[in-house]
């Protein structure tokens, strides 16, 4: 089966795979060979790419989609960053700083939602990265 991480900023992956899993935005799911047609929202989180090798690709996605058919998996994501590429130490003082902030904005406001959901992108990449 062939899988395609694309980002606005270029292809992340290209390759053979066993399978991918990756955050749905109803739940996280795996798409594995003679998958079913399937075009499905994607969530912030963590998306794995289990590589012909056995060894397993683990990028951080902040949304995004998929589309399966033909034994074929594309990922558009909004971004997709290795997990062993993130600057834990960069992203544990954005996360200090966006939690700050986040007490500053009234709850139901836009810049509360857009606080919010950067500091759901943090976390996530400082749980990708395993720290």
């Amino acid at each position: 089966m062939k899988a395609h991480i694309l980002t606005p900023r270029g292809p992340v992956f290209e390759g053979e795979v066993e399978g991918v899993r990756m955050p749905g935005i109803e739940g996280g799911f795996e798409v594995l060979e003679d998958h079913a047609p399937l075009v499905s929202i994607l969530d912030i989180g963590k998306l794995v790419v289990r590589v012909l090798d056995k060894s397993e690709k683990i990028y951080a996605i902040s949304g995004g989609f998929t589309e399966i058919k033909d034994n074929s998996v594309i990922v558009m994501a909004e971004e997709a960053i290795p997990s062993d590429k993130i600057d834990t130490d960069s992203e544990r003082a954005r996360r200090s700083a966006l939690e700050l902030e986040l007490k500053k904005h009234k709850v139901f406001t836009d810049e509360h939602k857009r606080t919010s959901r950067e500091l759901r992108i943090v976390k996530n990449r400082l749980y990708v990265a395993g720290r």
